[in-house]
């Protein structure tokens, strides 16, 4: 149905006027008004009340008998909308916008109608004719939310005339948005500066102004902001945040990082001095140092951590964490150790000093430390996993098994349990059913891994099904292939008769692991 009426509504009009006609026949001027305010009066009472449209519309019909005018049809509109008889509501509209076509609030009750009707095109349409007639800052608003999902542009174009009058500090972060949709970094900014002037004191809006600031390596600009924020909360709660926002950007963006050492290091020191017992602050300044290679600020930062933290176990292995993350492995160790000297029954961290172990090469190590994790507590899954493969390098395949069936006694779908179990069950070519089994369901499982894809096809390989092998081993190598990828190709197109496909997939894994000269000699037996 269009904006200006139907013929149904024209049909109604037609009517309506008719029906006006004929009582001002009966009806001097003054009486006919007299009724209809009486009447509108009572159906605007029922209106307000929320839960009698129904009423309302039969006195505002009565009222038509007097007076057909455009707020008359109007009112009956709205009942109808409230009621969601969203038809008749916008016949009625319609009709009333044909008596009065500079009535905002007709348009935007139109509108109204048009969007919960789903038509957002015609609901717009209604709205921009509002443009036309001075609109109120709500209605110009609520124009602008409808612009937002699909056109950008223009919700700038209506928000930009908002703030204008008046600076929003909501609607100015709505202004960012935007603009970052826009990929318009000016208008970002530019907004952004504007919602801080507008309220300095909101630390949402700050928090957003330094995102940005990171974002763009503005970092005089970021220092500035930064240092405001010292002094206007006495508790640092707020500030704190702030700060935190701040390195999380930076960790988020290692170019803006590598590129600007120098400029983020005097913040590190700055947040040291402004939050020394403030934890979190401390634990993210300190990985940021971490990331820049500043391991002398980062046990600074990571020191001040710990006693921010009252010595909480989680500060020591959240230090742990990071430095294993970021190849630290004996600063990892260092943290760890002193952590398992103060909390000696949390398996945590001697399942973490596993961790830390496995990096700096010390197997052996590593093998006590998952023991002692899973002695302290023997539902921790990921410790019996780490044993299962630990033995497994070893050539044990009795432990590794039995490790590797205690973490799925524990977690049956645990991926990478079932994966390695089923591969070293393939490599012994013993109980390839239930090694098929257990591939499949680690594919299930994460579809997108190339090593449980392998796995897979290696598995069928060795039950002689070439074909779904080939099919897998081919997703494996488009997720990433790696020399064993390639080397398991080779095989199973040399199975499948493809003694050119497989000499290629053979030399491959070859150049990519110079080190498996055992396959020379295929290369060599295929000529």
């Amino acid at each position: 149905m269009s904006l200006t009426g139907t013929l149904s509504s024209y049909v109604l009009g037609m009517l309506l006027c008719s029906i006006a006609t004929v009582h001002a026949q009966q009806l001097d001027s003054t009486e006919r008004a007299r009724k209809a305010r009486e009447l509108f009066i009572n159906g605007t009472t029922l209106q307000i009340q929320g839960n009698r449209h129904a009423e309302a519309i039969l006195e505002f019909q009565q009222a038509l008998r007097f007076d057909s005018s455009a707020v008359t049809l109007a009112a009956i509109a709205r009942s109808y909308f409230e009621l969601r008889k969203l038809e008749l509501a916008l016949e009625y509209a319609d009709a009333a916008v044909q008596r009065d076509s500079t009535s905002r609030d007709i348009w935007e009750l139109i509108a109204e109608i048009e969007v919960l009707r789903g038509h957002y095109d015609e609901g717009i349409a209604a709205y921009e004719r509002l443009l036309q007639l001075n609109p109120s800052r709500r209605q110009l608003y609520t124009l602008g939310r409808l612009y937002e999902p699909r056109n950008a542009a223009k919700a700038i174009e209506i928000f930009e005339r908002l703030c204008a009058s008046q600076a929003d500090p909501t609607m100015l972060l709505r202004l960012a948005d935007l603009y970052e949709r826009r990929r318009d970094t000016k208008g970002v900014l530019r907004s952004l500066e504007r919602a801080r002037l507008a309220d300095p004191l909101d630390p949402q809006i700050a928090a957003r102004a330094c995102e940005a600031y990171v974002r763009e390596a503005m970092f005089p600009e970021l220092t500035a902001l930064l240092s405001q924020w010292k002094r206007y909360d006495p508790d640092l709660e707020r500030s704190a945040r702030i700060w935190g926002v701040t390195f999380t950007s930076l960790l988020e963006d290692s170019l803006v990082m590598g590129l600007n050492a120098k400029s983020i290091t005097p913040l590190l020191d700055d947040a040291l001095a402004t939050f020394p017992t403030t934890w979190p602050v401390m634990a993210l300044a300190g990985t940021v140092s971490v990331a820049l290679d500043d391991t002398v600020r980062s046990r600074s930062l990571f020191d001040q951590t710990i006693i921010a933290s009252n010595h909480r176990p989680e500060s020591y292995l959240e230090i742990g964490r990071i430095y294993i993350l970021r190849s630290y492995p004996a600063l990892a160790h260092e943290y760890l150790s002193e952590g398992l000297r103060r909390f000696p029954s949390d398996a945590r961290f001697a399942f973490m000093l596993g961790s830390a172990s496995l990096e700096l090469d010390r197997d052996d190590d590593a093998l006590a430390y998952y023991t002692a994790a899973v002695e302290l507590d023997p539902r921790m899954v990921d410790a019996w996993v780490q044993l299962g493969i630990l033995y497994d390098q070893r050539g044990s395949s009795d432990s590794s098994d039995a490790h590797y069936r205690r973490a799925l006694q524990l977690e049956p779908d645990n991926a990478l349990a079932l994966n390695n179990l089923a591969y070293s069950l393939t490599q012994r070519r013993v109980q390839l059913d239930q090694a098929r089994a257990m591939a499949w369901r680690a594919v299930q499982s994460e579809p997108q891994n190339a090593a449980y894809a392998d796995t897979y096809a290696w598995v069928l390989y060795q039950l002689g099904e070439y074909q779904d092998a080939r099919f897998y081993i081919e997703r494996a190598i488009s997720l990433g292939g790696n020399a064993t990828h390639f080397e398991h190709l080779g095989d199973i197109l040399w199975a499948l008769g493809d003694t050119i496909g497989a000499t290629s997939a053979w030399r491959q894994a070859l150049t990519r692991d110079p080190s498996r000269t055992r396959l020379q000699d295929k290369i060599d037996q295929s000529k």
